[in-house]
């Protein structure tokens, strides 16, 4: 694991210079179902729903085509298909991809290999929304919807065409003649995008530094990283949003960072509560309020690192991956809790609710679930998927 993250760590600078039927346990057969209802409903009196991609696994290798609206015991309520995206060619490296799907208004938004972009409900129905200029195999489309689903915001990132003939050895050079561009798109359900900027950068320069990715929408704007890292040697470590997080303008232009440059950003809350790794070497976070005031603090010890981390809805607590194999959820009290053997997390159903996926040998398992008041049982949802969101009405 540890050669794992140094691969990571190195990779920005050597690119340049869910079903209705299980699909099998790959868990293991210790673990033991949670029938707890508290996830079935978050406290509201209806039913619980979150959106997943399928056939999921790490971001790096994300070749969805089929997105679920899914109940906590692991069947779909809603499914539709779509073709999935080409992934850009860039060398010995591959690209950090944002997911294809996301959650707003009680509906999954979701973009197909075109650019074409549709939503989903919970009743089945899928309605057309917009379409991004999504035209070759050398693009990175990233974006996000508004809470109330009445706008949406895009970038289009465009790495030169790939060298011919293809490089064949990690110093062969990846790409031919051409320039490293970006569009911000914005765009309204039923009209086309308009481009609100457009970027480029010359191969000369090396990978661009200053890249947007959209990652998401808070309660007053839509939210990017500001310097994305584009590409890794390995893995993506679990994290979304890979770099400084910062709201948009209307005009597609970057605010000062939330929280400041010394936060590099794992989740970010509706509400811009954040979660920031310290010192950017995965061993000392915080969770900050939108205004700045650390909320609780927490580190890891010896020579292990966290990773895999996401922040609970109430930013009350952070669930994570150890490099020691061990997943755990640490409290704003400093209490820590370890979940079930073989269990990474990808997000949370509710404050009390982790979800995630098994790990086994060959890879990404099963999704599962661990309620924190049973944290040593899992509840084998059957199927392989990617976590999205909450659907909420």
């Amino acid at each position: 694991m540890r050669r794992r993250l140094a691969a990571i760590a190195a990779a920005a600078l050597a690119v340049l210079g869910c079903g209705n039927q299980p699909g099998g346990s790959a868990g293991p057969p210790a673990s033991t179902a949670s029938t707890a209802p508290s996830a079935g409903t978050g406290g509201s009196g209806k039913e619980l729903l979150f959106a997943a991609l399928e056939p999921g696994g790490d971001l790096t290798t994300m070749r969805d085509n089929t997105v679920a609206i899914v109940r906590t015991n692991g069947t779909a309520k809603a499914k539709a298909r779509f073709d999935a995206r080409q992934v850009p060619r860039v060398g010995n490296a591959l690209p950090l991809l944002q997911p294809e799907a996301r959650v707003a208004g009680g509906r999954v938004y979701y973009v197909d290999a075109t650019g074409a972009v549709r939503s989903l409900g919970a009743d089945g129905t899928v309605a057309s929304v917009t379409a991004f200029p999504l035209t070759g195999p050398q693009q990175l489309l990233s974006f996000a919807v508004s809470p109330d689903g009445g706008q949406l915001m895009a970038t289009l990132f465009s790495f030169p065409p790939v060298h011919v003939p293809p490089p064949q050895t990690p110093i062969d050079p990846p790409f031919g003649p051409g320039d490293f561009s970006m569009q911000v798109l914005s765009a309204r359900p039923g009209q086309a995008a308009t481009a609100l900027a457009r970027r480029n950068w010359p191969q000369s320069g090396g990978l661009p530094r200053d890249a947007l990715s959209v990652v998401g929408w808070s309660n007053d704007a839509p939210l990017a990283t500001i310097d994305t890292a584009l590409g890794t040697q390995e893995g993506s470590l679990g994290r979304q949003m890979f770099g400084h997080v910062a709201e948009l303008d209307t005009a597609g232009r970057p605010g000062p960072p939330l929280s400041g440059y010394g936060c590099d950003t794992w989740s970010v809350l509706p509400d811009e509560t954040v979660l920031c790794d310290d010192d950017g070497q995965h061993r000392n976070f915080s969770v900050h309020s939108k205004d700045g005031t650390a909320r609780f603090r927490f580190h890891a010890t010896g020579d292990v690192q966290f990773l895999d981390l996401t922040l609970a809805p109430d930013a009350s607590r952070v669930a994570y991956l150890s490099t020691a194999g061990q997943a755990q959820v640490s409290d704003a009290t400093g209490k820590s809790v370890q979940l079930p053997p073989s269990f990474r997390p990808e997000g949370w159903l509710t404050p009390t609710t982790v979800v995630g996926v098994l790990q086994t040998a060959q890879g990404d398992g099963d999704m599962a679930t661990v309620q924190l008041d049973r944290p040593t049982r899992l509840d084998d949802l059957g199927f392989r998927g990617f976590f999205v969101g909450v659907v909420q009405d």
